[in-house]
């Protein structure tokens, strides 16, 4: 049991560290918890591909998403999220709720996000991501 709990703790750690670098745009520490062979897949996304496979390639279509961010001043914040290890090692299901800070827009726009994430050895190796484009 302890085993399975330290798996989960760092698992934990590690969805934590990969949400903090989201909001703070710190992509270097981001692309190195992504191991090399990362599988990302966003199956209801219409401004990227369904699927990217490799760190570097997401890297590089994730890159002008990230700049039209940095453009205009968007601002992240994510305030709440809930983590769960599944039956199957190594695959965790995480809730959250990403909140964009728009310049010059006078609300907020919350997005809730669904992540399934596939951990192995404190790398991120998988990745499905869900959310309302």
């Amino acid at each position: 049991m302890t085993e399975v709990r330290n798996d989960y703790e760092n698992a934990l750690e590690v969805f934590k560290l990969q949400l903090q670098c989201v909001v703070n745009d710190d992509k270097k520490t981001q692309m190195g918890i992504y191991a090399e062979d990362l599988r990302y897949e966003f199956p209801f996304a219409t401004d990227r591909p369904k699927l990217i496979e490799g760190r570097d390639a997401f890297q590089k279509v994730m890159e002008p998403i990230w700049e039209r961010r940095r453009k205009n001043n968007i601002k992240l914040a994510a305030d709440r999220y809930e983590f769960h290890a599944t039956d199957e090692a190594g695959l965790f299901l995480a809730v959250f709720v990403l909140t964009a800070f728009i310049e010059n827009q006078k609300e907020p726009v919350s997005s809730p996000c669904v992540q399934l994430l596939r951990i192995h050895n404190g790398y991120i190796v998988e990745v499905r991501e869900y959310f309302e484009p």
